[in-house]
């Protein structure tokens, strides 16, 4: 929903009306989940997924023929069949069921000033995008705060890091919200070759890098343009500019082995959700050693220690290592 909220916006400063379309339900086997959205514009493109291949065709001639610009806003939800058979409506064969809500976006005042401040800094704790749906009623949109909100108040426990529809009746009443901001930073600490090709791959998919480096011709912003930092410090002195919290991730890629167990001898005992390491197992097992020896970690603050890092591809290259780190941080981030 991000990635579609800037593009929304453009389309209604146009004057145009935009169709938004969301998973609020998935059964079984199916290519997208709630809180899946897609925005099909006026004139005919789409930005976003909700399932690709046929669902996303018929979610599209959906959106363009029963939703005319010239007709008054209205709201509704289709459900979707993908039978494993390939007999299902749409002749897929993902299994399971999945219903999608298509809402008209119109330049009203209200929904320019919520898209826009929905563009803004979250304020702390986050932000979501909501939504309230009832039937033979446009569907009312909302932008909440942990404090507060731009709309009417959603509760505070509807609030959480996943996207969720709570279902009222069969007729699709109900409140699905979205979660707008990502929690935590993945600290990146080392601004080589496989820093600058980690932010760019993990920007892409949602994280917030912060890049740590003690060089001043690597610690520069312009070889980052995707990280929300660049930080120019001592390594062995992170805590003067860095205060992790526990959805924080750390990736430690440093030049040197010596600068490697600088940065996880404070990462490890820190508050930090996810501490990895990049390096050969005999690196790593000296590494370990260190902690427990010089810095006096016990063993359970270096059995954090995620190392060798990544999804095991056989990565070479720091494109492929990046590859291969940001793929493990997708799996860490959905179990949590």
């Amino acid at each position: 929903m991000q990635k579609l909220i800037p593009e929304i916006l453009a389309a209604l400063l146009r004057g145009e009306r935009v169709i938004l379309t969301t998973v609020i339900e998935s059964k079984g086997s199916t290519p997208r989940k709630v809180g899946s959205a897609m925005a099909v514009f006026a004139d005919g493109s789409s930005l976003g997924t909700v399932g690709g291949g046929a669902i996303e065709y018929e979610v599209q001639r959906v959106a363009k023929e029963e939703m005319p610009a010239n007709e008054p806003a209205k709201s509704f939800t289709n459900g979707y069949s993908l039978s494993s058979d390939g007999l299902g409506d749409l002749c897929m064969i993902c299994g399971g069921d999945v219903s999608v809500h298509f809402t008209a976006v119109d330049p009203d005042e209200w929904t320019l000033m919520t898209f826009e401040r929905a563009l803004g800094e979250a304020p702390e704790g986050g932000a979501w995008f909501a939504m309230q749906m009832k039937k033979d009623a446009p569907t009312q949109i909302s932008l909440q705060f942990k404090q507060g909100g731009f709309g009417p108040k959603v509760p505070t426990e509807r609030l959480t890091r996943r996207a969720g529809f709570e279902k009222e009746n069969e007729d699709y009443d109900g409140l699905l919200t979205i979660p707008l901001t990502v929690e935590g930073h993945v600290y990146i600490f080392g601004a080589g070759h496989v820093g600058r090709e980690l932010v760019p791959a993990m920007s892409r998919v949602g994280f917030k890098c912060v890049v740590f480096d003690d060089r001043p011709e690597y610690a520069d912003a312009a070889f980052f343009p995707e990280a929300e930092r660049v930080i120019l410090g001592d390594f062995k002195d992170i805590g003067r500019q860095i205060s992790f919290v526990p959805e924080d991730y750390v990736i430690v890629v440093t030049r040197d082995h010596k600068l490697d167990y600088e940065s996880l001898r404070q990462a490890l005992p820190s508050a930090a959700g996810y501490v990895g390491a990049m390096g050969s197992r005999r690196k790593m097992t000296i590494i370990r050693q260190r902690l427990a020896e010089e810095a006096g970690l016990d063993a359970g603050v270096i059995a954090r220690l995620v190392a060798p890092l990544g999804i095991q591809i056989g990565a070479e290259t720091p494109e492929e290592l990046a590859v291969s780190l940001t793929a493990e941080l997708i799996q860490v981030r959905a179990g949590r």
